[in-house]
């Protein structure tokens, strides 16, 4: 801020250094006669000034910022034996016009939107309508009045609308009530597990809201809990004690408490998500990279084999190490994937192809079908436009310069971005297939989350050049 403040009076004292010859009580905003209210000139050139700039929060810093540059060329005159009111006149003067500097200083300090993120996802989005009108074409499903395309279609604006929501919210209102969000996402987690609907005489992760609206409550956890945490952690950074090893246990509850709420909610592709992108964020903000590699370490050997010990996963390992072991049972969904992939060639069978050998085509499989009518090069294309999403993602994140802002943008995107990663890797045959969608592909009520949590992520670029210096936190230290 100050950066770009400072290059514009350069920029106006270098234009209008020569008018100060031919300048004298001529231009003034009080009285020229050295006895007049000279501090009333200042201040009336920067209200003027300020009226120009539509960051209304940014007026104190860039009042202060004017005043101390012109405060300095006064003092200069006054020593040089100008009076008072004539030296704050030549400051003025060699200030230049202020509706001027006020539309300069505007230009600079103005909203702003990340075109190319939202390029990159309205991409997505038409990948996402293409494939469910392909099925649709294909007849699927067969025998039943589900539209995927149309639904999807629905889906997406009302994600839309969410992401234009996200766009124009404050997110430092978040910071503030982080633990708040972080309980909020603890308590629904447990609240599906006792009050969830009921599907095949089972409890599952899903309530169901107003206009028959179901809400998958497990993975809307994932994104609660990174801005919760992001908070949390940037609250203990600016307190001086993030990564400190007196606050190690604490550090440990706030990552590792949800830990069981997911095991019992029967979320483990969701608790991967969350582990990728908090423990990400903590080795960033914390700068404690070792610590976290063994905290993953640690997390793995627990894990594997609790994995392990549970027959359906232990079978669907096996099915991904090789369909052939039980390839009627557990191998036969990756033994209909891995023919699907290599009957596609370079280019598919074709737009509206039926996907006999998929299962859910529409959710999980979505990529894969994806590569069924378009073929390896449409897998590459698919490859190519998450890849570009992921790498607008880090230029949004170093473009923004609070840090609390840089937290959030770097915690939802990893939740994004751990998804994504997964749903590519599937397309190998080699991964567990876990019911886990791809971001604003699949089909599904999950996209709202996304688009939600883009909108929030776009919001903050918005704000990245009118947020006062004051009002960010201080980044600290990283151990």
């Amino acid at each position: 801020m100050k950066r770009r403040i400072n290059v514009i009076i350069r920029k106006n004292v270098t234009k209008n250094k020569d008018k100060l010859r031919d300048q004298t009580a001529a231009v003034s905003f009080g009285n020229g006669n050295g006895n007049g209210n000279g501090c009333g000139a200042v201040d009336h050139y920067l209200d003027q000034v300020c009226s120009h700039i539509a960051a209304r929060e940014l007026h104190a810093e860039i009042r202060s910022e004017l005043a101390a540059h012109m405060e300095d060329r006064i003092e200069e005159d006054l020593q040089a034996g100008y009076a008072r009111a004539e030296a704050e006149t030549r400051a003025i003067a060699q200030m230049g016009d202020p509706g001027a500097v006020g539309k300069e200083l505007n230009k600079a300090h103005r909203p702003r939107m990340p075109w190319r993120l939202l390029g990159a996802v309205l991409l997505l989005a038409a990948i996402s309508l293409l494939g469910m009108g392909s099925l649709q074409a294909g007849g699927f499903p067969s025998g039943n009045a589900f539209l995927p395309l149309q639904r999807q279609s629905i889906f997406t604006l009302l994600g839309a609308g969410l992401m234009l929501a996200g766009y124009y919210f404050d997110y430092r209102r978040f910071l503030k009530g982080s633990w708040w969000l972080y309980g909020a996402a603890l308590f629904g987690i447990a609240f599906v597990g006792r009050y969830g609907l009921m599907v095949n005489g089972e409890r599952s992760r899903w309530v169901m809201l107003p206009f028959s609206f179901s809400v998958d409550v497990v993975a809307l956890s994932t994104y609660v809990f990174a801005i919760a945490v992001a908070g949390i952690f940037m609250e203990e950074k600016a307190g001086g004690r993030l990564g400190n090893g007196r606050n190690m246990l604490k550090e440990a509850g706030i990552i590792f408490i949800p830990l069981p709420f997911y095991v019992l909610a029967g979320g483990l592709p969701e608790l991967a998500v969350y582990l990728a992108s908090v423990l990400l964020l903590y080795a960033w903000m914390s700068g404690k990279w070792l610590r976290t590699a063994g905290a993953v370490a640690l997390t793995a050997a627990a894990g594997i084999p609790y994995v392990w010990s549970h027959d359906q996963m232990r079978a669907r390992i096996l099915g991904a190490v090789d369909y052939n072991i039980n390839p009627d049972s557990s191998g036969f969904v990756y033994k209909m994937l891995h023919e699907t992939i290599q009957s596609a060639g370079w280019w598919g069978h074709g737009f509206g192809t039926a996907a006999d050998k998929l299962v859910y085509p529409y959710a999980d499989m979505l990529p894969a079908y994806m590569v069924h009518i378009f073929g390896w090069t449409g897998g590459l294309a698919l490859i190519g436009a998450v890849l570009l999403l992921c790498a607008i993602l880090r230029s949004v994140h170093r473009a923004v310069r609070d840090p609390y802002g840089q937290a959030l943008i770097l915690a939802l995107s990893m939740v994004l971005a751990a998804q994504m990663i997964y749903g590519l890797s599937v397309l190998s045959g080699k991964m567990i297939i876990a019911s886990l969608p791809f971001p604003f592909l699949s089909y599904g009520g999950h996209v709202l989350f996304e688009y939600a949590a883009l909108g929030l992520m776009m919001g903050i670029y918005r704000r990245k050049d009118i947020i006062p210096a004051a009002s960010r936190l201080a980044p600290g230290s990283r151990a």
